[in-house]
């Protein structure tokens, strides 16, 4: 036989509060009930944007992305994609000018672990959804670098594989996808302006099956590249705007 003592049960705005569920309960739930009052929390529930306590500190108040991301970028991100995503180095991709929505969808996959890397998985784990958005947005908003072609003549035999491909092999044109000057898409990255030894791993990466982020086209497309058509089409991208 069960018996409900009166003092075991309350209530708060009309909601019954009983000891099956626990003091403790109780307590959180009334806790919940008096944030959802407070008056940024309709803002930041309207945004979606749970961050997590690793970036929380460092978000300012919902509403502006650009400049929630570059906060975040500035602490978090540009000591490998420097301050305004340009890069510091060939290890690491040039984000400036990236598509916001591709950008997302990588540091998603990196958390998921679709995507390997030993550096972004654990940053791109803690990451909420908010603060993967305001970071892409921040990116996609900066001025995209450029790399002078070192080699010209190797340049524009990289211009003829990314517009014709290479009719002979059966090598694709790298157009059909990535579109008129490597700018990108949703879907696919913004190539112009990367660097060039960047890209040039990318391609041996899908070559390996080292990377297989549902990129099984670039497997067979890089697979059949030569080493003379990665380093052309690369050394040409670089120097894009």
């Amino acid at each position: 036989m069960s018996v409900n003592r009166r003092a075991d049960t309350g209530s708060h705005n009309g909601v019954i509060f009983n000891d099956r569920w626990g003091t403790g309960m109780a307590l959180k739930t009334k806790r919940l009930f008096a944030w959802v009052r407070h008056p940024w929390a309709a803002g930041v529930l309207a945004a979606g944007c749970w961050c997590s306590a690793a970036w929380a500190a460092d978000v300012p108040p919902a509403g502006d992305d650009i400049a929630t991301g570059a906060k975040l970028a500035a602490k978090h991100c540009a000591a490998c994609h420097g301050a305004n995503g340009q890069g510091v180095a060939s290890d690491f991709p040039s984000l400036a000018g990236q598509n916001e929505k591709y950008l997302a969808k990588q540091l998603r996959d990196f958390a998921s672990g679709v995507r390997d890397s030993t550096v972004m998985d654990a940053k791109a784990a803690v990451l909420s959804e908010c603060s993967i958005r305001a970071v892409s947005r921040y990116y996609q908003s900066q001025k995209p670098v450029v790399n002078p072609a070192k080699d010209p003549m190797l340049a524009n035999a990289g211009a003829f594989v990314y517009e014709r491909g290479n009719p002979y092999t059966g090598l694709p044109a790298c157009v059909s996808c990535h579109g008129t000057g490597g700018r990108g898409n949703a879907e696919l990255p913004r190539l112009a302006g990367q660097h060039p030894l960047y890209i040039e791993r990318q391609l041996k990466k899908f070559v390996d099956r080292s990377r297989a982020d549902g990129s099984a086209v670039m497997n067979v497309i890089a697979s059949r590249m030569s080493e003379m058509e990665m380093k052309a089409v690369v050394e040409y991208l670089g120097a894009l705007k």
